[in-house]
């Protein structure tokens, strides 16, 4: 496989390489896989593939030199969040009340802590308030406008409402993607994140899968980390991510066999596209799992042995 270095557009804002307070440097191994959604054919821009290219190697260089999981999946999602490119963060979509509702989670293998947050509406990075939610507080879920005056009350930085690109009513399908990210540090430690603004005109109040953890996102060391993207209600019912992990440790399953088999127990259950969707997963050995039912999946991975590729369809490049 090749690697295109086609340049971002102005808007891109890329986070600063982690200064992380420890060190994991015990293994050579790594690996980092990310999402931008679900996708239909014809309708991905280059520019959210070498996006991603270039966040993924801002991740390779960290994990390279000893950055944790947590905080690598944090960053992923965050730049993300901040793109402008994705249904997460500023180019989250708006509900059917015409505004802008967010949802993210993220989960820390090692300690099996997690935090989320849902329906907020004026917190820039949702990824950053559900980080906050595990480290500060006793909780894992903050939802609404109390939840977001406590995520606030934390540090959460919030923004206008004019922030948000899609802030307003539109007639065209939706085009954009949640966001996730898997990876593994060189401790051996496994961590995962997801946001999203959710499906496009959805009824204010609405929480997906995103936010849920063992729905859209779920970590384990010592066994796998993983990130949804799809139709929310239908990952919830099956606990999607979770459902990896049990098929794993129970049943003996590789990461890829069991992201597949959770992905087509989904997708047999629905109708009319209804259970479609897709996963991205890393097991504790590096191993990438990404099977989807949808026409195609905005995603891509790098590793301590691979360079940064991204993909929708078939091959990444």
């Amino acid at each position: 496989m090749k690697v295109l270095t086609t340049a971002l557009v102005a808007l891109t804002i890329i986070a600063p390489t982690i200064a992380s307070a420890e060190t994991c440097t015990t293994q050579e191994t790594f690996g980092v896989i990310i999402h931008g959604g679900t996708a239909r054919a014809g309708n991905v821009p280059e520019e959210r593939l070498s996006f991603m290219r270039e966040i993924l190697t801002d991740a390779r260089a960290d994990l390279d030199r000893g950055a944790e999981a947590l905080d690598v999946v944090e960053m992923l999602v965050a730049n993300m969040e901040d793109s402008g490119l994705f249904n997460a963060g500023k180019a989250a979509i708006n509900n059917a009340g015409g505004f802008v509702e967010t949802d993210a989670s993220i989960m820390d293998g090692k300690t099996m802590e997690a935090g989320s947050v849902a329906s907020m509406k004026l917190v820039r990075n949702p990824i950053k308030a559900a980080r906050l939610v595990m480290d500060e507080t006793r909780h894992v879920m903050m939802v609404g406008d109390r939840g977001e005056t406590a995520v606030t009350s934390l540090g959460a930085e919030t923004v206008e409402a004019e922030y948000f690109v899609n802030n307003k009513h539109h007639d065209e399908p939706e085009k954009h993607g949640t966001v996730g990210a898997a990876v593994l540090d060189r401790c051996g430690n496994l961590a995962a994140g997801t946001s999203t603004g959710g499906y496009d005109a959805k009824i204010p109040g609405r929480v997906g899968d995103s936010p849920v953890i063992g729905a859209g996102t779920y970590a384990k060391n010592g066994v796998m980390a993983a990130s949804a993207t799809g139709h929310g209600e239908f990952f919830i019912r099956f606990t999607a991510t979770r459902s990896i992990a049990a098929r794993m440790e129970y049943g003996g399953l590789s990461v890829g066999d069991a992201a597949q088999a959770a992905i087509d127990e989904m997708a047999a259950a629905g109708s009319d596209g209804d259970g479609r969707g897709g996963l991205i997963a890393i097991d504790a050995e590096g191993n990438f799992a990404m099977p989807f039912s949808s026409e195609g999946m905005v995603r891509g991975i790098t590793s301590n042995t691979q360079t940064p590729v991204a993909g929708a369809f078939g091959n990444m490049e």
